[in-house]
């Protein structure tokens, strides 16, 4: 038997089919922790945003003004659209539309915040001559004219309004009307936005049946109720209309910059409409911050806005908790109640269910995106339909074993003799195999059949949509780490004002010990990200070379072609080559970069303990000493004890016949001591001021300039295989 075991397992069918099993399993695993390690990588992004703006609030660290200002690119970046990702194609299609996201852009966020403007080498670009684009009516409803009809335009700025504000520089007599009528056409586009969100939530019902009420499961515990879904759904809505309000709110008020851009005049509409283009695309804006906090209180937006940048790939990789608890909230358990038990109820039968009800739990409500179409169940069932194909392929084979050594048996009896009916035995056992072996190609031909069903319908697409959402991800990701890259240039010109010498407060202590643990967090993150996807994309590569031969076909030559293979290819050698190793190091150094501040931290609280344990003392001896000058001499006397801020010929001397002189030695060498430990730790504080400014001015930009190129790098990469993705048939 275990010989039987043993030829089995080394049959090339099976071994293969074992080893899809492994790789589909692998997929799973890999997934799961991509999952994990992606949704970390986005909240530890917040996290460090958040954390650096809690450390920089306790350090008292002003700009320069001989700092030169930083310009950042004026370019309006578009994360990609919530599900509308490009189908595979044989040609490559138009650029897909991206649908913005509430975000907030330059004009109104710390990173545009500036007390030092220098616009004597800046002008408004002049009008072109015999134009006709520029008519004062007109253009006082310009802005309202080119917004998308779409209910997401309102979200972000075109590049039309910067355009528009610069127009309103160029004429100063309509620069009031203009604002004022650019605010009134958002808000008013907003609020027939939230009419719009309100009525699609208040529908009519349709219909209404007498016999038939529905439970609604949620909280896990049933409830009679005679509301529908849409109830909830309204008020989370009008929340995310408030809330959407809330966050637009700002818009008017918190504009603090200008792009300003100069282009020449030139000699006829195209000319003009070209240079505006390019101009458009060209235009910069400057950028100036004041001290410490400004600069990082835009560089945690930017954390938050990439962070936000990854929320359409968490969705495709996991089922979220508040995903889980929707659906749970979407299942419905219908009562059903005959007409004469209705009839002789009275109005408060509902304290009590009638005794004739039937629950029918209605599992239609999960079939929905995160549910069982998501590449997280995908993968579940493939890894269920390997299985299920393994035990069939051993199975068939260990038929096909059995059945040839029942052809052997039969040679040998028909070759010794022995008795027909020996021989009629084996050759009824013989044909009952040869129906097994085709009872066991056919279950192994259709389970075949079927996974590669799943593949090709659910998972092929389900990974270029993938593919897809990490390209864009990654893209925001590059546009806002440029930014953050560039603001952070200003730190080195950071200079320490404070002319107070004032210890580390435990408070800030803690935020940089919160901030070493933040980024500690965030390199980790980072690391597993990109170890998992991989993982996952090797196992997935290796599990779709090995579908492509046939199982139900001994021939193993009978490879088949597919372009999605090359598309697996490409993504593999696309994570094989990125260059992570240099981005990781660099959010390592930072970690000890912080590690080093919070070190001269801890020094300096130990330095401010032993000074304050060295004047404790001494206030105990003194405390001491004039308790014996009272008890001998009646007074507080201080005869024999030289005063901290007098000479030493004032006159004042230790007697030698007091007999006191051995106690006031000690108090004034421990007076010495003190004025020594508070002399240590006053050093101590401005080396640990000095260590802070030289670490952050050496130890962020670096990690920036690291991140930017990544996820350049990254994007191209990625793009190359989106590119790939789009021949897959």
């Amino acid at each position: 038997m275990g010989c039987t075991a043993s030829k089995l397992e080394n049959e090339d069918t099976v071994r293969r089919c074992k080893e899809r099993r492994r790789l589909m399993k692998e997929a799973v695993y890999a997934r799961h922790h991509l999952a994990a390690a992606h949704s970390d990588y986005c909240r530890s992004l917040r996290l460090t945003g958040s954390a650096l703006s809690t450390f920089s609030a306790g350090e008292p660290l002003s700009v320069s003004d001989h700092t030169p200002a930083v310009f950042l690119n004026n370019s309006q970046h578009h994360p990609p659209p919530p599900q509308h990702q490009p189908s595979p194609s044989p040609s490559p299609p138009p650029p897909p539309f991206f649908f913005p996201t509430a975000h907030s852009t330059y004009s109104s966020t710390p990173s545009q915040t500036s007390s030092v403007w220098n616009w004597e080498n800046f002008y408004p670009p002049p009008p072109p001559p015999a134009s006709d684009y520029f008519p004062e009516q007109p253009q006082k409803f310009s802005h309202t004219q080119t917004q998308t009809p779409s209910h997401y335009s309102h979200k972000t700025q075109t590049p039309s309004h910067y355009s528009h504000k610069t127009q309103q520089r160029t004429n100063p007599q309509i620069h009031d009307t203009d604002s004022e009528r650019s605010e009134y056409d958002f808000f008013d586009g907003k609020h027939e936005t939230e009419n719009e969100k309100t009525d699609s939530h208040h529908l009519p019902e349709e219909y209404t049946e007498t016999e038939r009420e529905e439970v609604q499961c949620s909280e896990w515990g049933d409830h009679y109720s005679t509301t529908s879904s849409s109830d909830d759904d309204g008020v989370e809505g009008d929340v995310e209309s408030r809330s959407e309000i809330g966050t637009r709110s700002n818009f008017g008020s918190s504009v603090r910059a200008e792009s300003v851009v100069g282009v020449g005049g030139g000699g006829g509409a195209k000319r003009f409409d070209a240079a505006s283009s390019v101009a458009a695309a060209e235009m910069k804006m400057v950028v100036r911050h004041r001290d410490l906090r400004e600069i990082v209180e835009a560089i945690k937006e930017n954390f938050d806005n990439a962070a936000s940048a990854g929320d359409q790939v968490s969705e495709m990789l996991e089922i979220s908790r508040a995903q889980l608890d929707r659906s749970f909230k979407q299942l419905r358990k219908t009562v059903y109640h005959s007409s004469s038990i209705l009839s002789n109820l009275s109005s408060s039968w509902t304290s009590k269910p009638p005794l004739a009800v039937k629950y029918r739990l209605d599992t239609g409500s999960l079939d929905e995106p995160g549910g069982p179409k998501s590449l997280c169940s995908t993968l579940e069932r493939l890894l269920a339909w390997e299985k299920k194909l393994y035990e069939e392929v051993k199975a068939r084979e260990g038929v096909k074993i059995e059945h040839e050594k029942k052809l052997s048996a039969l040679q040998t009896q028909e070759y010794k003799g022995e008795d027909e009916a020996k021989i009629f035995k084996t050759k009824a056992s013989i044909n009952r195999l040869q129906s097994l072996i085709a009872v066991t190609s056919q279950a192994v031909s259709t389970t075949s059949t079927a996974t590669i069903g799943l593949r090709d319908s659910d998972l092929v697409p389900q990974l270029v949509d993938l593919i897809h959402g990490f390209m864009y991800m990654w893209r925001s990701m590059h546009h806002y780490h440029e930014i953050q890259s560039n603001i952070v240039q200003q730190v080195r010109g950071l200079v320490n004002r404070s002319s107070r010498g004032d210890s580390t407060s435990e408070l800030h202590r803690q935020a940089t010990r919160d901030l070493e643990s933040a980024v500690s967090a965030w390199h980790s993150s980072f690391c597993r990200l990109i170890k998992f996807q991989r993982d996952f994309i090797l196992s997935l590569h290796g599990w779709f070379k090995l579908s492509l031969v046939p199982v139900h076909n001994d021939n193993i030559n009978s490879r088949e072609t597919s372009d999605t293979y090359q598309f697996f290819d490409e993504w593999k050698l696309a994570l094989d080559r990125v260059p992570d190793t240099v981005a990781s190091e660099a959010i390592k150094s930072f970690i000890n970069v912080v590690h080093v501040i919070s070190s001269k931290q801890v020094e300096e609280l130990k330095i401010k303990k032993r000074t304050e344990t060295a004047s404790k003392e001494l206030e105990k001896k003194a405390s001491s000493l004039r308790n014996l000058e009272r008890k001998f001499y009646s007074s507080y006397s201080m005869v024999g004890i030289s005063l901290p801020d007098s000479a030493p010929d004032n006159g004042q001397v230790l007697d030698a016949r007091d007999p006191l002189a051995e106690k006031k030695l000690e108090l004034a060498t421990c007076q010495r001591r003190v004025e020594d430990e508070m002399l240590r730790h006053s050093k101590a504080v401005e080396v640990t001021r000095a260590m802070t400014l030289n670490n952050l001015q050496t130890g962020l930009p670096g990690v920036f300039q690291a991140l930017t190129s990544f996820s350049s790098l990254f994007t191209e990469a990625l793009e190359s295989v989106c590119t790939r993705s789009y021949a897959i048939k």
